[in-house]
Formats: structure tokens, sequence, C-alpha cells
């Protein structure tokens, strides 16, 4: 059996589109999802896993049975054809059913691999008449929905990226947005590049005929060539245009030329207390920035810590704020109690977001 014949009698064609998808201009994204070991997938795929992240909502507390979209919501300016677009999508869920995702607790006490897709129920994953379907692993549940930790970015942008590894920056940039600077040690990029040792599907480190683990770039001026010269060109007219410089090693006792033990990655747009436009063209955001206004939350402190607080607790402090407005200790000064109250929050959350961060990093 040839592998055409073999495809169509493992794919179940999917039934046509069943709901209107309603896509966000921000996706929510879990640390532990942002750090796990993604290997490496073309850019059609990292699209099709946006358009079905970007219809979670924050208010959700279940998965959907499944996510569907219309096939020109990834194609479009993304430079492909009406003529490549179907081979590409076929390529893209063939290639995320066979994708895992490792994952360790921040202790290191436990380890363990998810399939990202799900694969067993009666609807499949797959593509019919410009729809796409796509079932997520209900095991990973806890990582997408009523999301405490994440790191958020505009999908416009990350949609027109054309390097897996632009992709890769766009992500785990956002993720230091507050600070604007990205530190990791060639390991951990290694890592988070996927350009670390190559493993058999057994999970062991493969060996060249010297017995050396195998690793993609190994030479550390190949890495920066191959994974940060494209993002650097990319990212240019983003939010998260940056910056990079080598940090050498410093105990070094003999001659020679330093090792490269790190990179600086800083982002050249900082924070300056303005609220970002996109923002206000968003209807649920817009609307909390509205209900923030009224109580006197000043738009300097709404555009640095909103992100970190996020729009569900928002709502709940404005609640919470209403009903004690309404007892007998009512708020006498809104805009000292409010904007206090909200910095508090959002510097804590900046901080438990900092230290888990660091913790993946140096697992």
């Amino acid at each position: 059996m040839d592998g055409q014949d073999k495809r169509s009698t493992q794919l179940v064609i999917p039934l046509d589109l069943t709901y209107e998808p309603k896509h966000k201009d921000i996706i929510k994204q879990h640390w532990n999802v942002t750090f796990a070991r993604q290997g490496r997938m073309s850019v059609t795929a990292k699209r099709v896993m946006a358009r079905v992240i970007d219809q979670i909502r924050d208010d959700d507390f279940k998965l959907r049975p499944y996510y569907q979209f219309r096939i020109v919501d990834i194609v479009t300016d993304a430079g492909i054809t009406k003529e490549t677009a179907y081979k590409e999508v076929q390529g893209a869920l063939h290639e995320l059913t066979a994708v895992t995702w490792e994952f360790e607790s921040l202790d290191k006490s436990e380890w363990y691999i998810r399939h990202l897709l799900d694969t067993t129920k009666e609807r499949a994953v797959g593509y019919k008449d410009g729809i796409i379907t796509v079932l997520l692993n209900p095991q990973l549940e806890p990582y997408f929905i009523q999301i405490a930790h994440y790191s958020t970015y505009q999908l416009n942008n990350y949609m027109g990226l054309k390097s897996w590894y632009s992709m890769r920056f766009f992500e785990i940039l956002s993720a230091f947005r507050d600070t604007g600077v990205w530190c990791p040690t060639v390991e951990q990029y290694r890592q988070l590049m996927d350009c670390a040792q190559e493993k058999d599907k057994r999970g062991k480190v493969k060996k060249d005929q010297q017995g050396n683990p195998k690793m993609k770039y190994p030479l550390t001026k190949d890495l920066i060539k191959y994974t940060i010269a494209e993002p650097l060109e990319e990212l240019a007219n983003t939010n998260l245009a940056f910056s990079y410089e080598p940090v050498y090693e410093t105990d070094r006792l003999t001659r020679g030329r330093k090792k490269i033990t790190g990179f600086k990655f800083t982002m050249k747009r900082k924070q300056d207390g303005k609220i970002p436009e996109f923002w206000l063209q968003h209807t649920v955001i817009s609307q909390v920035i509205a209900n923030l206004r009224s109580w006197k939350v000043t738009d300097k402190n709404i555009a640095l810590y909103l992100e970190d607080v996020g729009t569900k607790a928002a709502n709940k402090l404005i609640y919470d704020w209403q009903l004690k407005d309404n007892s007998e200790d009512r708020i006498e000064d809104r805009a000292k109690y409010c904007n206090a109250v909200f910095v508090k929050i959002g510097k804590a959350a900046q901080e438990r977001l900092k230290q888990e961060v660091e913790a993946v990093l140096n697992n």
C-alpha cells in the first residue's frame, strides 16, 4: 500500500464548518507551553496552532471538542498560493499529529510527554472544502483553560512571520516585555530553539562516528547565523524588535579567544506608560480600560500592569471595588486607593512570572 492510500484509509473526513470561529487579537499562552521543549515545526503548523489557541476565551472552562477555521485564516499574508495551500495544510496537519511536548515540573520531581493533538475521536483532525478541523489533546486542557501565567502577543504580527525561529523569538521575548531583556545561556538557548543534542525516538542522545553527541549547528557562529539573523530582520518592524550581544566567559585562564557562554537580547521598544493603540481597538480590552479609568486608575498604570493582571482579574477587581463602595467601608479617594491596589497586584504578578520563567529556564 503506497503512502497516499495509507493516508486515505487513516484520515476520517471531518464535517463541514459547524460554528463561526471568533478570533482574538492577542493570544494567551501558558508559561510551561512557551518554555516547553518544543521541537521545530513548519511555519504553517505554527499558524494552525495560533488560530486554534486564539479561539480559547478567558471565561472558557473546558476545551471545545474540536476547533475549526477557514484556510484563508492561515494563508493570508503568508506568501502561500492557492495552488499550494492544500498541500501546505495537509503537511502541517500530518506534522502536528506527530508533535509531542515534554514538560518538567519546576522542582524537577516529575517529567512527562504529551501529544499535542487528539486523533482518537470519531471526529478527526483534517481538512475539507476550505475548513480545517483540529482537536487538542484533552490532557493539555489545564495549560489552555483558565490560564493564570501567560505571555501575550499580537496575533497579526505573529501570523505574518515566515520563520520558525522568528515565531519562537516572538513567543519568548513577549515573556520579557516588562524588563525588555532576555539573557539565556547558550545551553538554555539551544534547548528552546531545538538546537540541543539530537535524540532518537527513544529519547537517547545520538552520537557521531567519534562518539560525540550530535547537535544542530554545533559551532556557536553557525547557531547565531542560522537562528538569530532572520528573527532580527523579521521582528525589526514589530513591538518586539531587538538587538543582541554575545556574553563571553569571564574566568578563562589560558590564552585564546574567549568562549561565548550566553546571549543578551534587548528589546528596543521600552514601556513608556502609554496604552497601546491595538488595546483600544479590541472590544474586551477597551471596555476593561474604560472601567479602570472610571475608577481613576491612570493610563500609565494600565499600560504597565494590565497584561500581567489580566482582563479577567481586572474585572474582578472592579467588581470588588463596586461592592466596597456600596458598603459602609466606602472608597473615599478612588485615585489613591484603586491605583495602589492595581499596582500592588500588577507588581506581584510580574514578580511571580519572573521567578517562574527563571525556574523553567534553569531546569
